[in-house]
C-alpha cells in the first residue's frame, strides 16, 4: 500500500478526519491519465462527486466505474461509498474553501479594505458581546474570582488560548493566584487539585473544546466553581456553574481573521475590571509594585499602560 493510502487508512482507524481533498490533489500530480481525469472531475465539482450515481461520475470523467473503485482504494478507503462519505464530510467542514472565490471587489470596497474590514468587524463583535452580557451578573462572578484562593484559566486553540493567557496577565497584577493552561493534559491535571472555593474559568469559542470541558467537569467534581466564556447552547455552556455568553457572527470574509477575538478580549477586560473593583483598594498597591518593577527598564511614563 502506498504511503498516502496507508496514512489515510491509519487516520480513519484512529477516528480522525481524513483530508480527502489534500489526498486527491496529491493523486492529481502522480496518477495516470484516467485517474487524473477522474480526480479533476471530483475536484471541479465535489458536490456532484459526493452525491451523484457512480455511473454519472464515470461518464462525466470519461473513465470506467472500476477506475473510481481503484482511486478510492488508492486513497486508503474501503470503497467508493467510504470515499464519497469523506468527500461529503469535507464539503460540510470546509465547503466554503473549495468553491471559487468571488470576483475581487473594488479597492475601495469594505471587504477589500483591510483597515475598514477589520475595524468594522471589531465594532460589530464588541456590540454583539455587549448586548449578550446585559443579563449576566458580572459583579457576582468578579466577587467569586476575587475571593478565590486559586484561579485556573483554560483555553485551547488560537483565540481561546490567547484569552486564557491574557486573563492570567490581567489577574495576577491584582495580587490573585492565577494560572493559565493551554495544554490539554495540564488543564485536566491542574483542575484535579482545585477545591471549594477555587474558581476555574474556561474559554471556548465553539463550546466544544474537549479538554476545557473535561477540566471544568473535573474541577466541579471537587467543589470548585466553574465559569465558562462560550457560545450559548453548547456542551460547555451546559456543563458550567456560571456562563458569560460569547455572542458573535462571522461575516464570511475568508481573507480576514475572525472578529470573535475582539469579543474574547472584551470578555477578558470586562471580567478583569469587575474583579479589580471587587478586590478594592488593595489591588492598587499590587499595580503600583508592577509599575515600579518596570522602572529598571526606563519605562517611567505614567501615561503608558502597565507592561509593553
Amino acid at each position: 500500500m502506498s504511503t498516502p493510502a496507508r496514512a489515510a487508512e491509519l487516520s480513519t482507524r484512529a477516528g480522525q478526519t481524513v483530508d480527502i481533498v489534500g489526498r486527491l490533489r496529491e493523486r492529481l500530480e502522480k496518477g495516470k491519465d484516467a485517474e487524473r481525469r477522474l480526480v479533476e472531475c471530483i475536484l471541479s465539482d465535489p458536490q456532484f462527486a459526493a452525491h451523484a450515481p457512480i455511473a454519472e461520475i464515470a461518464e462525466r470523467a470519461a473513465v470506467s466505474e472500476p477506475t473510481i473503485t481503484r482511486l478510492a482504494r488508492a486513497l486508503g478507503f474501503s470503497g467508493t461509498r467510504d470515499m464519497r462519505f469523506h468527500l461529503a464530510q469535507a464539503l460540510a467542514i470546509g465547503g466554503a474553501y473549495l468553491r471559487e472565490p468571488p470576483p475581487s471587489p473594488d479597492e475601495g470596497s469594505l471587504t477589500n479594505n483591510p483597515i475598514a474590514a477589520v475595524a468594522t468587524g471589531a465594532h460589530d463583535a464588541l456590540d454583539l458581546m455587549t448586548f449578550g452580557l446585559v443579563e449576566s451578573d458580572i459583579k457576582a462572578i468578579a466577587r467569586r474570582v476575587a475571593d478565590a484562593p486559586q484561579i485556573l484559566v483554560c483555553g485551547t486553540g488560537g483565540g481561546s488560548s490567547m484569552a486564557a493567557v491574557e486573563l492570567q496577565n490581567r489577574l495576577f497584577r491584582l495580587g490573585l493566584k492565577v494560572t493559565a493552561q493551554t495544554d490539554p493534559q495540564l488543564q485536566r491535571m491542574n483542575a484535579s487539585v482545585l477545591v471549594d472555593p477555587d474558581v476555574i474559568i474556561g474559554f471556548s469559542i465553539s463550546g466544544q473544546a474537549r479538554s476545557v470541558l473535561d477540566a471544568l467537569l473535573i474541577a466541579r467534581q471537587y467543589g470548585a466553581h466553574a465559569v465558562a466564556v462560550t457560545a450559548p447552547d453548547t456542551p460547555l455552556a451546559a456543563s458550567t456553574d456560571t456562563m458569560l455568553p460569547l455572542t458573535f457572527r462571522e461575516d464570511g470574509n475568508l481573507y480576514k481573521p475572525s472578529s470573535v477575538r475582539y469579543a474574547l478580549l472584551a470578555a477578558v477586560d470586562i471580567l478583569s475590571m469587575a474583579t479589580a473593583h471587587a478586590v478594592g483598594p488593595g489591588a492598587i498597591e499590587h499595580l503600583r509594585r508592577v509599575r515600579q518593577s518596570l522602572a529598571s527598564q526606563d519605562i517611567r511614563n505614567p501615561k503608558l499602560p502597565i507592561g509593553d
